[in-house]
This record gives C-alpha cells, sequence and structure tokens, in this order.
C-alpha cells in the first residue's frame, strides 16, 4: 500500500537529545510503515502528535533518558505526557527491555500511539474542541484572503473615492472578523490543551500495559516465525522485520498460528528427547570396533589401568561391544509428506492445524528432511515442498493465509502423495494424514495405493481428530494407513513428533 504524504517531521523533544535522535526517529518513520501510518493519522486528530511519539519512541530506545525542564514552556502537554508516562512502574519495567531494541522500541511507540488515538478518538471534548479550532482556522483563513483581496482595491489608483470609502468599510468589518476567530482558535487551543491534560498516570499505566502485551507479542510472533526460515532475529535487516511486523498487526490468524507454532515446537523437542533416550535404550548390542557406538563398561574399560590390555586386544579383533543400529535407524530419516484436511468441518482449528504443519516443518528442517505439504478439501489446494525443510518468511506467511474449505476428498491428496513419492527425493517418505472427516475411497485405489506402499517403502499414519459431533469411519481410515491415531485435537498427536 502506497504510503500517504507525511508532512510533519519529528522536531520538538522535552529530552535532553542530540540531533541523531530526531533524524534516525525521522528514518524509522519512512522505513515502517506501520509507524508512518500511525503517526500520520495521529497528525490530522492533534498537531503536534508526531513529536510525541516520537520522544515515547525515545524514552524507550535510548539508554537512560530524561526529561529536560528549560523544554517544559511551550510544550506542557508533551512535558505532562512523557512524565505521567515516565512515572508508571510498567516503564520502569518494559523499559529495560527495549532500550537499543528498534524493533521492540518502535512497537511499542506504535502501539502506545493506537492507544492515544482511540482516546483522542473517543474524548467527545476533544472533539468538539478540535472542531471549533479548524472552524476558527478556516475563518482566520478566508478573513486574511479578504484583506488582500481589500487591499489591492485601495492600492488601485484607478479606483474611485466611493469605491475606495466601501472597501475601507469592508475591511474594518473584516479585521474585526478576524479577530473574532483568532480570539475563537486560542481559546479552542486551550480546550484541547485542558482536555489533553486529562490523560493521568493511572490511564497512561494502563495505555502501556495494553501497549508492552501487544509489541511484545508481535515481537515473538516474529522471532517465532523467523526461526522457521533459519535466520537469527539479528541477521534481518529492521526494514523486513517491520514489513513482518506489519502483516502480525493487522493479521490475528497469523498471530495465533506463531503462539501455536511455538507450543507445538516446546511438544516436538520433548517428544524427540525421548525418542533418542528410548531408542538408546532399546538398541540391541553386536560386536564391533565403532567409538561412538561403544558401551559405556567398554569406555570404561579402556580408562580403568586393569583392564586396559584386555580392552585394545578385544577393539583389535572386533570384539568389543557396541550398540546395533539395524533395522529401521539405519535407513535413515526420510521425508515427510503431510496431507493436511482444510474442509469446512476444519475451520475452527485452522490456526492449530497450519502450526501444526509448522512444527512438523521445523523437524524437517532440522533433521534435514525434504518436506511436502498437501492441503485437500475436495479438491486438493496448493501444494507445497520444501527441500531440506527449508523456508521462507514469505513461504511461511503464505501458506498460513491460505484455507480452502468445502467438502472433503481423500483420494485426491493421497494419489498427489503417491506422485510426490515418485520423485527421487521423496524415496522411503512418511506420509501424514490428518482429518476430522470421512470420504469414499474406490476399493480399486485402496489396492493401489497399499500396493505402492510396499514398492516404495513408505508408510502411512493417520491422524483422526473425533469429537462428540462428527463420527470418523476409523476402521475404513485403517484400511490404508499402517497406524491409526484418534485424538480429540493436534496436540494430543505428540508421538508424531518422533517420526522417523
Amino acid at each position: 500500500m502506497k504510503k500517504s504524504a507525511l508532512t510533519a517531521s519529528y522536531e520538538k523533544t522535552v529530552l535532553y537529545a542530540s540531533e541523531r535522535q530526531f533524524e534516525r526517529f525521522n528514518e524509522l518513520v519512512h522505513l515502517a510503515k506501520i509507524l508512518h501510518d500511525t503517526v500520520d493519522d495521529g497528525e490530522k486528530m492533534y498537531t503536534g502528535f508526531i513529536n510525541i511519539i516520537g520522544d515515547i519512541w525515545s524514552v524507550f530506545y535510548l539508554q537512560n533518558p530524561q526529561l529536560n525542564p528549560s523544554m517544559k514552556e511551550g510544550n506542557d502537554i508533551q512535558y505532562d505526557l512523557l512524565t505521567h508516562l515516565m512515572q508508571t512502574e510498567e516503564f520502569k519495567r518494559w523499559q529495560s527491555l527495549t532500550a537499543k531494541d528498534d524493533l521492540l522500541s518502535v512497537l511499542t511507540a506504535v502501539s502506545i500511539s493506537e492507544q492515544l488515538k482511540k482516546w483522542l478518538n473517543e474524548n467527545t471534548e476533544l472533539r468538539e474542541a478540535q472542531k471549533k479550532q479548524e472552524r476558527a482556522e478556516r475563518s482566520i483563513k478566508r478573513a486574511k484572503q479578504r484583506l488582500n483581496d481589500i487591499q489591492k482595491t485601495l492600492s488601485d489608483s484607478n479606483g474611485t473615492e466611493q469605491i475606495k470609502r466601501r472597501a475601507q468599510m469592508q475591511k474594518e468589518f473584516t479585521q474585526k472578523q478576524l479577530l473574532t476567530a483568532q480570539k475563537e482558535r486560542q481559546q479552542a487551543q486551550i480546550d484541547v490543551q485542558q482536555t489533553m491534560k486529562k490523560l493521568t498516570v493511572e490511564q497512561f499505566s494502563g495505555i502501556l500495559i495494553k501497549s508492552k502485551n501487544n509489541a511484545k507479542t508481535t515481537k515473538q510472533s516474529i522471532s517465532q516465525i523467523r526461526t522457521l526460515d533459519e535466520k537469527n532475529m539479528k541477521a534481518v535487516p529492521i526494514g523486513e522485520q517491520f514489513q513482518l511486523a506489519e502483516q502480525m498487526q493487522h493479521n490475528d490468524l497469523l498471530k495465533k498460528i506463531a503462539e501455536l507454532t511455538g507450543r507445538f515446537k516446546r511438544i516436538a523437542k520433548k517428544k524427540q528427547k525421548k525418542k533418542h533416550r528410548q531408542t538408546m535404550e532399546r538398541k540391541n548390542i553386536t560386536y564391533g570396533q565403532e567409538i561412538a557406538r561403544l558401551l559405556p563398561m567398554e569406555l570404561a574399560s579402556f580408562v580403568l589401568p586393569n583392564a586396559k590390555l584386555d580392552f585394545l586386544k578385544r577393539y583389535s579383533e572386533q570384539q568389543t561391544l557396541i550398540f546395533d543400529t539395524k533395522g529401521k535407524d539405519r535407513r535413515g530419516r526420510g521425508p515427510i509428506i503431510i496431507c493436511m484436511d482444510e474442509s469446512s468441518s476444519m475451520t475452527s482449528i485452522k490456526a492449530e492445524s497450519k502450526a501444526f504443519c509448522l512444527a512438523l516443518l521445523m523437524i524437517a528442517r532440522k533433521q534435514k528432511r525434504d518436506f511436502a505439504i498437501v492441503p485437500f478439501a475436495s479438491e486438493v489446494g496448493e501444494v507445497v515442498i520444501f527441500s531440506k525443510g527449508r523456508s521462507t518468511t514469505e513461504d511461511i506467511v503464505s501458506f498460513s493465509n491460505r484455507f480452502l474449505g468445502g467438502g472433503t476428498n481423500f483420494e485426491k491428496p493421497l494419489r498427489v502423495s503417491l506422485d510426490i513419492l515418485k520423485r527421487s527425493e521423496f524415496n522411503h517418505a512418511d506420509v501424514l494424514f490428518v482429518t476430522d472427516g470421512s470420504s469414499y475411497l474406490p476399493s480399486h485405489f485402496i489396492e493401489e495405493f497399499n500396493t505402492m506402499k510396499k514398492k516404495r517403502d513408505f508408510e502411512c499414519i493417520s491422524i483422526v481428530l473425533t469429537n462428540l459431533i462428527r463420527t470418523v469411519n476409523v476402521d475404513f481410515i485403517y484400511r490404508f494407513s499402517d497406524k491409526v491415531i484418534e485424538v480429540k485435537d493436534l496436540f494430543e498427536a505428540e508421538e508424531v513428533f518422533a517420526i522417523n
């Protein structure tokens, strides 16, 4: 969206400040659309709004912000507002985290700006005073223009005495109108100032609590999304961070997905650790000489002087005890294909299903596994393939914002899965099939699908979401699945995160 022309700039402060402070904020205004737009709107509501927000950003960004008492005169509203803000306990706690953090200080300033605009908009006294001020400004402009025209008439050497006398009378009358309008403007300005002074420390405390939570949630959401494309926040250009912040600000679904992804990631991490531990416990024991697979007791033999020679002899003869990794573990971790139901009945858990996919994507990326998402309803949506689990922020945002809706068809996504499995990089893939509904599958297709499972050596694990309202024929799903997991919600399907 194209930015509107913002003519005002941050140029007045009630803080001890440097020129760089003004320059940096004005740079950020034009760099971050979310900051630009909120300042632009605020400036239309209250002249000097940009200076207030500039100072609010400054007190959160600067390491040790201090008010300058000498700047209070003529800027008493701005000074009082900053005083109220900096006196709150919330400010003292939050500022330690925002200092020198470009993103967090801007998000905080934007959120406070939005809260202030809301307060300004809901204040009827202020709106009325502003209307009076605007009317007075228009009257002053008209009167001055009229006086200019009259002066031209009086200066016209060709004008008759009668015309000039009439012009002089009009001049005196217009001057009275101008004086009245100026008094009305002055009174309106006083009314505006008095209304602005009604913002108390208590009100600012409430504003800051909301703003802090909004800023914190947005940054956490951004960080959560960014971890999926392997980029550390500090390595991401601030402009890109602001762009994502803008998307987050206007997209509650994306925020929710980011939050739930974090929750799924914690579950996945815990499950992966548990799986690793259990795998080690389950491994058979054989003979060999691979150091990395030596049993702890053999390592102990190497350290003990009395047992060392015996260990070295057995090691040279490949007779030391090691963990056996035969079986599925030996094959390694294959690709993942997830068929995710996006029929209308899944709408209520849209965020949860998207986050579930993204958490699995995170595992795939960490384990360098190819990953495919096949969304389906009555038709198959846009299939997304992530090579070695690598993704971009744009990929993630685009995927999160899409949802099909409609009926349910099992055959089409399963056929697409078979097509993906034909690709060499998807050999031995695990297929995850997630649904909360039922669909007819021809017997010949089920036979074809099961034959392909044996031929291409892959497994199909189905996650069936059940509730009291909808019933699913699980026996039917078993016909094409190697395993069926019945859960009330996807958070109960934690065993999937231990997928090989």
